[in-house]
């Protein structure tokens, strides 16, 4: 992310984080804003361009989205277009950042919302024809969004459901279980923490996976939501991923490691 986005996201992030009586609702709409910043280039290029008067952004902004956005949702559409951006489709995906964020906000319990969105995406990307249905541009978004909706009916919290309806809308990756483990990620941060994903042979023991956490927590300084896989690629030992940085003590590793020296 380069830095005027950077500057930008800040921006945006403390503007929401000064709003008050935020709701799902809140989000819903910025995920349409961010989903129709996502299929306009144009918008995109009007809303985006730093020589382009503020009052002009403005009265654009008000004449697509307005009557369709609570005051709160408009204006904070407005604040996005005062801002600089590296790049035209960065508006967009931050603004898809923030309705996550909302959702982490107003949501009673974060963890267990980053949990149900990785159950979500664990039984998504572990079945090839869900995940290639779910991710083809074959399908309308409103077709994906019924078989979402035939997966998860009552099954999901009210904020993990409109996640996981959103997400076959993202624009942000294509793979749509890779949507949601981003969708986690920032729900983790919202609450303070970051995401360990754990590959292991076998399923952990409570005890090992205290002992794990506890391990994890002082070697990256701050506490970790942990998502533990199992996988039969792994013959023993672990695998953990926090934030791209990875740690690898599997013995699948330590094997081709040993080989490669013999070599």
């Amino acid at each position: 992310m380069a830095s005027s986005t950077r500057a930008a996201k800040l921006a945006a992030e403390q503007a929401l984080g000064s709003l008050s009586g935020l709701t799902l609702d809140t989000a819903a709409e910025l995920f349409a804003v961010a989903n129709a910043l996502h299929q306009s280039a144009q918008l995109r290029s009007i809303l985006t361009d730093p020589s382009a008067a503020v009052a002009g952004k403005e009265k654009v902004i008000r004449s697509v989205f307005g009557g369709k956005l609570s005051d709160a949702s408009l204006n904070l559409t407005i604040t996005l277009a005062k801002l600089r951006w590296s790049a035209t489709r960065d508006i967009a995906k931050v603004a898809e950042q923030l309705a996550v964020r909302v959702v982490a906000s107003v949501s009673t319990d974060a963890h267990a919302l980053q949990a149900e969105l990785f159950s979500l995406e664990q039984i998504i990307a572990q079945d090839n024809e869900l995940e290639l249905a779910l991710s083809s541009n074959r399908a309308s978004g409103q077709q994906k969004q019924a078989l979402v909706k035939s997966l998860i009916s009552g099954k999901l919290s009210a904020a993990a459901e409109l996640l996981a309806l959103q997400a076959v809308l993202s624009h942000s990756v294509k793979r749509y279980a890779a949507v949601l483990e981003n969708y986690g990620s920032w729900v983790a941060q919202v609450a303070g923490e970051s995401v360990a994903l754990i590959t292991v042979a076998k399923p952990l023991s409570d005890d090992q996976l205290q002992r794990l956490g506890n391990a994890l927590t002082a070697s990256f300084g701050r506490k970790l939501q942990l998502n533990v896989e199992v996988s039969e690629d792994v013959i023993g030992g672990v695998h953990v991923a926090v934030n791209g940085e990875v740690i690898d003590a599997t013995l699948l590793t330590k094997l081709n490691h040993a080989r490669l020296q013999l070599n």
